[in-house]
């Protein structure tokens, strides 16, 4: 679309390290805003979450919750964000001075699905003390695996999400999870755009980090 100037300007999600878009719309001028993080240019705007934050949360509630063994359900492992919450969830480990070998993070956990299909093989070798879910909604996978086990949450294992979905207040047990403040980082993002479509000559770049809340409810 942008190429063939259907639009004028873009919002780019689901970065890497070396993105393809970013250098295309860089080399070309054309206003846009990511939303997640950019490392390569320095003029570049973007709204994001402080990930390795949440990662960090995540992680830390469980362990003071008394949980030792965890498993960090991720999805792409190329995607800048994923590798922030990774981050976040190693130096926790670290700073409370847990086994490495205690925490275990999955990449590749794209839907309920693989969600569902990976904890019901790890539930075949062992059965973990906590799960870390990147997205609410993969978390109704995890818990239909350890329901159809005969396990019960949280008193077997632990399950944390991470959006804050409306609906994940109604699982059974009301999941507990990291708000990401969805709607404030789109209303940045569109505000920051308007503003280079509107004076694409004086703008100056800008970026924003939300911070993540943890919403403790009754998986935990």
């Amino acid at each position: 679309m942008l190429k063939n100037r259907f639009a004028d300007g873009a919002i780019i999600f689901d970065t890497r390290e070396i993105d393809r878009r970013v250098d295309y719309l860089v080399e070309r001028k054309i206003p846009f805003v990511i939303v997640g993080r950019d490392n390569v240019y320095g003029a570049t705007s973007f709204v994001n979450l402080d990930n390795v934050k949440a990662g960090y949360l995540g992680a830390e509630h469980l362990i003071k919750k008394g949980n030792r063994s965890i498993r960090f359900f991720l999805g792409d492992e190329n995607f800048t964000v994923n590798q922030d919450r990774a981050k976040g969830f190693i130096q926790a480990f670290n700073d409370y001075h847990i086994k490495s070998e205690l925490r275990h993070i999955e990449y590749g956990i794209m839907n309920p699905k693989f969600a569902y299909e990976k904890m019901k093989n790890i539930l075949e070798e062992e059965i973990p003390d906590a799960l870390f879910v990147f997205g609410d909604q993969r978390a109704i996978g995890v818990y239909h695996a350890i329901q159809e086990k005969g396990l019960k949450i949280p008193q077997d294992i632990a399950v944390l999400g991470i959006d804050n979905i409306p609906l994940s207040e109604y699982y059974y047990p009301a999941l507990t999870t990291i708000s990401q403040s969805v709607r404030k980082m789109a209303k940045g993002a569109i505000e920051i755009l308007d503003q280079q479509l509107k004076d694409p000559e004086n703008h100056k770049s800008q970026r924003i980090i939300f911070q993540p809340k943890l919403i403790i409810r009754n998986s935990t």
